[in-house]
């Protein structure tokens, strides 16, 4: 009797030892094993049962970057030396040398013009890009990169303007951009075999010409990622069919890894959870539908929209009818990926109203130069007003909060994606795209173009 007790003991053991994160933490999807202990096993429903007490650890601040960031540099061309030869000035009776009139620049290409854009997408490693006319702009977390813009066609193969553009949010992070009936695939800027595709043909029930898209990650691994489309007063909301399984998407992630979809990893939690926010319209209701009637304050048409920051704040949810007071919440913010993140990752406009709130406005005057908007990343952990966060007691309360910008003209409006009305903020929307995405001082926005 006592060795059937202790050959079950040591069987229970053995099993007990087979579904343990110990060790485990850091090495990666394991197909050999019944449990995970990846940093994607919560979206995929597959951590052992000691995943949270093991492998999520507190975070102090300013742990986020064990990397340095890249400097940006701007490319200076050098001052060409040479030996200047002085010689006598020509009379004054010889006629000046023709000058023809210099061409003016395309206001399509000139940064503060305030010309409507086209398209702003975000692509699987965080660069952020403004499409205009025939031309594109890359965006840091402050003004427009140095060396842009650059023409569509020179860099993407496709003759500028565009329509839209969005990238999936999941392992694989394929960028699409529309145009007309047609829309291309990328991998990063890189186009994929037998593209571009009748929209007909790969995104069934959804119109040519759209004004505008924005894509957002499935609810969890059993779900469906789905992208808005909008055009004229209408929107329409498409559901892809397939994921990446979870060797798959391991493998992918360490060749080439998509940002946004590690940073909803990380933040991932419950599958109601996130399915409350991301559910979009149900049943028949998918589309199309009056963008007026659901999402209070935006007048369409739109020309540009694309998908924000996903946070996490300390405030319990919310019902789907319930709008949320942004004054009235804490933002709480959870560990990213501890490789390098991009200059231009998720950065925000809210700094001016989040630092009002933590800070005072006069700490404010003191950070930012006059006429200058600032976006901080969604890493930077100044903005943040706890010191120390632990994981487990923000996943209990915290609440997941996703921003969708729409672009209008020269401003833009930040919408709640689940209540799906803009967020109420000093100063309010819409804001100046110029002044907030661009870096254009006052006085360049007020010229006239």
């Amino acid at each position: 009797m006592k060795l059937a007790i202790l050959l079950s003991l040591f069987l229970a053991t053995c099993f007990a030892a087979e579904e343990t994160c110990e060790g485990r933490c850091r090495s990666g999807f394991d197909p050999t094993k019944k449990c995970q202990c990846d940093r994607m096993c919560k979206y995929y429903g597959s951590c052992c049962e000691d995943f949270d007490t093991t492998c999520r650890t507190k975070i102090a601040r300013g742990d986020m970057f064990d990397l340095p960031e890249v400097n940006v540099t701007t490319s200076v061309m050098p001052t060409e030396e040479t030996n200047l030869t002085v010689t006598t000035a020509l009379p004054t009776t010889t006629a000046a040398p023709y000058v023809s009139p210099t061409a003016p620049p395309d206001p399509d290409a000139v940064t503060c013009s305030r010309r409507t854009f086209d398209a702003f997408m975000q692509l699987k490693n965080g660069s952020i890009f403004a499409f205009r006319g025939d031309y594109f702009f890359e965006l840091d977390d402050r003004s427009v990169m140095p060396g842009y813009p650059k023409l569509i066609k020179d860099v993407w193969g496709i003759n500028g303007p565009i329509d839209a553009a969005f990238t999936r949010i999941n392992c694989q992070g394929k960028t699409y951009i529309f145009k007309g009936n047609k829309y291309w695939r990328f991998d990063g800027d890189v186009l994929d075999e037998d593209y571009p595709r009748d929209i007909a043909v790969g995104f069934e029930k959804i119109p040519d010409d759209v004004d505008a898209a924005f894509a957002i990650p499935a609810p969890g691994h059993h779900g469906r990622e789905k992208v808005y489309f909008f055009k004229g007063d209408q929107y329409y909301q498409y559901e892809f069919k397939h994921q990446p399984s979870h060797e798959e998407c391991d493998r992918m992630t360490k060749s080439s890894p998509s940002v946004a979809f590690t940073r909803y990893t990380d933040l991932y939690c419950d599958f109601d959870i996130f399915d409350l926010v991301f559910q979009g319209a149900q049943g028949h209701h998918k589309g199309p539908r009056f963008i007026s009637k659901d999402w209070i304050g935006i007048k369409p048409p739109v020309d540009a929209a694309m998908v924000g920051r996903l946070y996490v704040n300390s405030s319990p949810s919310p019902s789907p009818s319930t709008s949320l007071s942004r004054g009235q919440n804490t933002r709480r913010r959870l560990r990213g990926s501890k490789a390098r993140v991009s200059r231009s990752l998720f950065w925000e406009d809210f700094g001016l109203d989040y630092e009002e709130r933590y800070f005072g406005t006069e700490k404010q005057g003191k950070k930012q130069k006059k006429g200058r908007g600032r976006r901080p990343s969604l890493f930077d952990m100044s903005y943040d007003p706890m010191d120390y966060v632990d994981v487990e007691v923000v996943q209990e309360k915290a609440t997941p909060v996703q921003n969708v910008y729409f672009f209008k003209k020269d401003k833009y409006y930040r919408v709640d994606l689940q209540t799906k009305r803009i967020d109420r903020v000093t100063p309010p929307y819409p804001r100046s795209i110029g002044k907030y995405w661009l870096g254009c001082k006052e006085k360049d926005l007020s010229e006239k173009r």
